[in-house]
């Protein structure tokens, strides 16, 4: 498989050019292309969170932890006294960065569910409800943001594949095969969570407004009184 520097180096290279083709087709500030490229890189080392002690894992967990102290912070803000408010933030960051993540590590297994098809598209549409929902972004740029992210995050996938091929002795190595995945049976009970999570995300989630101009209004109705009811059938199995 590829490794950390070669995953970073060609994720980098594929957002500045997609970055550099959206700024000049979509009409994009500064900041929005940078927040684009910066996603599209990050997003270029996520398969990998699920590998133990690896850079991208404690790069992302990091980061996470940060996310986690500033919501606190704006979220709890004028409601604890300052110094209860830093204490919070302080040990949100700390559970974040060190529990969870040794939580996290514990529990997955590494070139598994994260190295898979499905798991690119979860994160897209994980995207578009942080962006919407924390961010305050447009709708149009959630959808370009969660383009970036899925791009990036099959790039990744892309080079473990490509690094699984040896060309000098024309053969396939073990790992062949094992990342661009679509479904693995001994483990159908997390890709059926994982499909389902997905297709949640495409009949739920509002789509820009050139998909939805592009989907008749009876269908878009139809799809979403269809999953809704089986949302209420659920609980009935």
């Amino acid at each position: 498989m590829a490794n950390f520097n070669t995953h970073i180096t060609v994720a980098a290279a594929g957002s500045l050019l997609a970055t550099g083709i959206c700024l000049q087709t979509a009409h994009l500030s500064q900041a929005e292309a940078a927040a684009l490229f910066a996603m599209g890189t990050l997003a270029g080392l996520l398969p990998d969170i699920d590998s133990d002690h690896s850079l991208p894992a404690q790069w992302i967990f990091s980061l996470l932890s940060l996310a986690t102290a500033l919501l606190i912070l704006f979220g709890w803000q004028g409601k604890l006294p300052l110094w209860q408010l830093l204490a919070c933030a302080a040990a949100g960051a700390v559970v974040m960065r060190y529990i969870i993540l040794k939580l996290f590590t514990r529990i997955t297994v590494h070139r598994a569910l994260f190295h898979s098809l499905p798991a690119a598209l979860l994160a897209g549409l994980a995207t578009i409800v942080l962006g919407q929902q924390l961010m305050g972004w447009s709708l149009d740029f959630t959808w370009l943001a969660a383009a970036f992210v899925t791009c990036g995050y099959l790039l990744h996938l892309l080079l473990d594949e490509m690094f699984s091929v040896n060309l000098m002795g024309s053969s396939l190595k073990q790992s062949f095969g094992t990342a661009l995945t679509l479904f693995a049976p001994a483990a159908w009970p997390a890709y059926l969570l994982l499909y389902s999570a997905v297709l949640a995300g495409i009949v739920l989630l509002p789509m820009p407004r050139f998909i939805s101009a592009a989907i008749p209004r009876p269908l878009e109705s139809t799809l979403h009184d269809s999953f809704n009811h089986l949302l209420v059938m659920v609980p009935a199995w």
